[in-house]
This record gives C-alpha cells, sequence and structure tokens, in this order.
C-alpha cells in the first residue's frame, strides 16, 4: 500500500491517502534480476540430483532383478527421463524464485507465442542434422547421436511410443525450460553472450555425456545446436522458438538411418 498527499481540500493540510500498489504480492512481474550466482547455484543442484538419482537406481537395480527388467521397457525409459527432466524444472523454477505458474511462465518466456526466430532455430536444426548425417555416410564416422535413437530402432509395436515421447516431448519442453528458460538467462545477468553460451555448450556436454564420448558427430551437432537455441533464446522473448528448435532436430533423427 503506497500514501500519497490529498489536497482535494482547499485550504487544508495534506493528509495521506492509501493507494492500492499495482502488485500487492511485491512479486517482480516484469523481469527478473537473475545473476550468473543464481545460475551456477541451480547447475550445482542439478548435477547433485542426478548423482543421486543415478546412484539411487543402480542400488535399485543390484537388489531387485525385476527393477532392473522394467528400467529396460519403454515405460521405464519414459518414467526415468520424465522424473529427472521434471526434477530439473522444479530446480531451475525454485531458483528462478518463481513463486505461481503465471509467474513462472511469464518469467521463463512460456507465455509469449513463437516468434520469426523460430523459423530460423528449426531450419538450422535440420541443416546441421543434414550435415552430420552426411558426415556419417560419407566419412564413415561411427556412432549416434542419441541414445534414445538407437533404442527407439530397435524396439517394434507400441512400445516405441514410450521411447518416442521423451525424444519429440520432454527433452524439447523440459531441458528448454531449465535451461534456456533460466540458467542462460541467469548467466546473462552477468556475463557477456558467448561466455554464457559456452558455459551453456559445457554444460550440455555433462548432460549428454554418453553421446559426446561415442561419437565425434554427436559433439559437432549437439554443441551447434545448443549455440543456435541460445542465440534464439538471446533474440526471442518467446522460449517457445527454442522448444521448436529442440524438436525439429530430435524428430530429424527420426528420418535418417541409424549408423553404428
Amino acid at each position: 500500500m503506497t500514501l500519497v498527499d490529498d489536497f482535494s481540500r482547499p485550504g487544508s493540510a495534506s493528509k495521506k491517502l492509501p493507494v492500492p500498489d499495482e502488485n500487492p504480492n511485491n512479486e517482480k512481474r516484469l523481469d527478473y534480476h537473475w545473476s550468473a550466482r543464481d545460475a551456477w547455484k541451480c547447475l550445482g543442484m542439478m548435477l547433485f540430483f542426478e548423482i543421486a538419482f543415478i546412484l539411487a537406481s543402480l542400488e535399485l537395480e543390484k537388489k531387485s532383478a525385476a527393477f532392473n527388467a522394467w528400467r529396460g521397457t519403454g515405460f521405464g525409459y519414459f518414467f526415468n527421463s520424465l522424473l529427472i527432466q521434471s526434477g530439473f524444472v522444479v530446480i531451475a523454477a525454485y531458483f528462478a524464485r518463481t513463486k505461481t505458474l503465471p509467474s513462472f511462465l511469464k518469467a521463463f518466456g512460456l507465455d509469449a507465442k513463437p516468434g520469426k526466430y523460430a523459423a530460423f532455430g528449426i531450419v538450422s536444426a535440420v541443416i546441421i542434422r543434414t550435415v552430420g548425417h552426411l558426415v556419417l555416410v560419407y566419412n564413415g564416422t561411427h556412432g549416434v547421436s542419441m541414445d534414445a535413437v538407437y533404442i527407439f530402432s530397435q524396439t517394434h509395436g507400441l512400445r516405441k511410443i514410450f521411447f518416442l515421447v521423451p525424444l519429440v516431448l520432454i527433452g524439447p519442453f523440459f531441458e528448454e525450460a531449465a535451461n534456456r528458460g533460466f540458467v542462460f538467462k541467469a548467466f546473462r545477468g552477468s556475463y557477456s553472450l558467448w561466455t554464457s553460451i559456452a558455459l551453456l555448450v559445457v554444460w550440455t556436454a555433462v548432460l549428454h555425456r554418453s553421446q559426446y564420448t561415442s561419437s565425434l558427430v554427436a559433439v559437432f551437432e549437439i554443441s551447434l545446436i545448443t549455440i543456435v537455441q541460445c542465440y534464439v533464446r538471446e533474440k526471442s522473448v518467446s522460449l517457445w522458438d527454442c522448444i521448436l528448435c529442440h524438436l525439429a532436430f530430435n524428430v530429424s533423427l527420426l528420418f535418417v538411418p541409424v549408423i553404428l
């Protein structure tokens, strides 16, 4: 509540009248002033969460053959992907200090419609995927750029759906919400554009370490698409541009043969 002077009656002493605040909850609505400190704390908590998740899963695998078998099923893969990716988004939302769903959507750029940079991101994703595939075909380089694609290609029937959903829905939406929606923007609160992009490339390499250690093509493709996504996020107020770029990058994998 704010007080203003009342001079409505001539000759009377001024007095303070209460005026309702535009934002009674005192929540920053326009821009959340994030900094690199917020990003580093978020990344640290994400890494801790992932390590704890992996250790817990390994322990359950040792003690339960049924759990070990379940993890290899389509539903097990889907559930694990959903759990860890949603955990990352919750952690990002916590450090972003968004207290309500509308504030989360606004701060992360999810309340704005896709803009003109969505087309740039989609075209770039297809080009990067095409170049990577040509390198695999004509240079004889071994490896695939995504574990899920190989698993998807080896699965038959309705079980394919459980491997497909993380690829086309969970990955593009959840990863972009955490990484470009918050972490990149928080780094940009303190660092230059290219420093922030470089840090996101390193973080992406950590998250996709299995691909980075198995295929040089994956290093090229995933690093380059990360740069494109960060550039799109820098230019666009809508996170949907990044999500559509990520979606195009992942879906394009389904239209090229898996090469081992």
